[in-house]
């Protein structure tokens, strides 16, 4: 039994991707044994999916309490990518949301139990700061063998934008095998392995609050990612936390029958490869939704990247 730690759970992207990877994998499962979030909202979601989950600062905590003595132990980190992305500050080295990160390399250059596995996602950008720097070099000098690279759903026949930098670092492994797109079920009648039609809700279609209204289509429409459900080549944007506040570069919109209308949360969320068994509670309103969903993962990719850093294998046909 292999037991994660998952840093900055968020809404639960990655136990939504163990679950999955659970499911394929019977006899090498994966416990996530503590959660922790500092965002109070998040945990509401992930614990009425996942559990409990611990929320307070990383950087506050005593990360020893964290580490154990087992063989298996993983420890996967998410944290918050605004500091590094070309729409934040983009100013990491006086980004107070840089301390977690900057706490988990301080432990893992100095404790005594450090996982066997640290896997990390974030954006891009975040690959040529100190900060994964700091880290990349500490894992190094603590005996891992690392891989690290940028992954987007595209690559595994998802039609959604959403490029990430992946880390995986083993210990006392000389050689660790980068993560690959699942094989295509034959025969392949598109580049996707769905549609954007395919997830799309029927209800979502005359939702009043989904709908934008025309004249601001008008003044923005050569800048907003609109999408014709009915193009089986079409892909989406990235969708960001900004989704539903600002107009521009946060996703796309649905042009149905003359009108524009964003995507829904459960639209996102199956875009981003969560099952219908993940649901958000009724508490929860529509923008909040977006903007967890923005911050969260592509669940497929976060399976192979899985899979990659415990050496199992993908099934043979990968299947929505």
């Amino acid at each position: 039994m292999i037991t994660l730690v998952e840093f900055f759970c968020g809404m639960g992207g990655v136990s939504e991707a163990i679950r999955q990877f659970n499911s394929a994998h019977p006899l090498r499962r994966i416990c996530v044994e503590r959660a922790i979030e500092i965002d109070r909202d998040c945990g509401a979601v992930y614990q009425h999916n996942f559990g409990a989950v611990d929320c307070r600062s990383i950087d506050s905590m005593d990360l020893s309490e964290v580490a154990t003595t087992r063989s298996e132990q993983a420890w996967w980190l998410s944290p918050p990518c605004q500091p590094y992305c070309r729409r934040g500050r983009g100013a990491p080295g006086q980004d107070r949301r840089c301390d977690a990160i900057r706490a988990i390399t301080h432990y893992l250059s100095h404790g005594d139990r450090v996982p066997s596995v640290v896997l990390l996602e974030n954006v891009p950008e975040f690959a040529t700061s100190e900060d994964a720097a700091d880290l990349v070099s500490t894992l190094h000098r603590r005996g891992y063998a690392t891989w690290s690279g940028n992954l987007c759903p595209t690559q595994f026949g998802i039609p959604n934008l959403r490029r990430r930098h992946y880390l995986i670092a083993r210990r006392g492994t000389a050689e660790i095998s980068p993560p690959m797109p699942p094989p295509m079920p034959p025969p392949v009648p598109s580049t996707w392995l769905f549609t954007i039609a395919s997830i799309l809700d029927a209800n979502s279609e005359f939702a009043a609050e989904l709908l934008v209204k025309t004249s601001t289509v008008d003044a923005y429409r050569g800048a907003m990612d609109l999408i014709d459900p009915h193009d089986e080549l079409a892909r989406a944007a990235c969708f960001g936390s900004g989704y539903g506040k600002s107009l521009i570069r946060s996703g796309s919109y649905v042009q149905q029958g003359g009108r524009v209308r964003h995507f829904s949360p459960v639209e996102v969320a199956r875009l981003l490869g969560f099952s219908s068994r993940y649901v958000f509670p009724d508490r929860i309103p529509m923008r909040r939704r977006w903007k967890m969903l923005g911050n969260s993962v592509s669940v497929p990719v976060v399976k192979t990247v899985l899979e990659a850093a415990f050496d199992v294998a993908a099934p043979r046909h990968c299947t929505r």
